[in-house]
């Protein structure tokens, strides 16, 4: 009777091995998705929160809003709370019972958008650039994600001062 659920969780591992390995990263960050970013003049930053457990293993959201403020600063793109744009960064977590953990990274760019069939509508917010991948670490190295962030952003910086070069 024990096996079942033990199969049970042996084949839901083996699909997210199976799935970390066929798609390791993902990216829309082409030629279109970038010149959306042409006139940006600042943006927020918005981290989610990250599970109870990957804080206590020492991957914060604090921590990672102000790296990514921070890289955003010194790049020279103007970092303000109450822009109309958002760089959203998301960052989850999954910890198996042998102490590591599966990751999903998203990082994307929200603005305002109307609607081309009715433009009279409310402004929503849409998605017009994105990156993320997946991946797998051991709970000891859970730090070492701040480093893929870290990477994602810096593609949304080449993308963004691409379109906004100062001439």
């Amino acid at each position: 009777m024990r096996l079942r659920p033990f199969l049970s969780r042996f084949r839901i591992v083996l699909a997210v091995a199976l799935l970390l390995l066929a798609v390791p990263a993902w990216a829309a960050d082409d030629e279109e998705e970038r010149a959306s970013l042409k006139g940006v003049d600042s943006c927020a930053v918005v981290v989610e929160c990250l599970p109870p457990d990957a804080e206590r293993d020492g991957l914060t959201r604090s921590q990672l809003q102000t790296e990514v403020e921070l890289r955003l600063r010194q790049s020279g793109i103007t970092v303000v709370s109450s822009s109309p744009y958002m760089l959203y960064v998301n960052v989850d977590t999954l910890k198996n019972n042998m102490g590591s953990y599966a990751y999903n990274i998203h990082v994307s760019f929200e603005q305002p958008v109307t609607l081309l069939r009715d433009p009279k509508l409310v402004q929503t917010f849409a998605t017009t650039w994105s990156v993320g991948s997946i991946g797998t670490v051991g709970s000891d190295r859970l730090g070492d994600v701040r480093s893929d962030v870290r990477d994602h952003v810096d593609k949304f910086i080449a993308a963004y001062l691409e379109q906004n070069s100062k001439k």
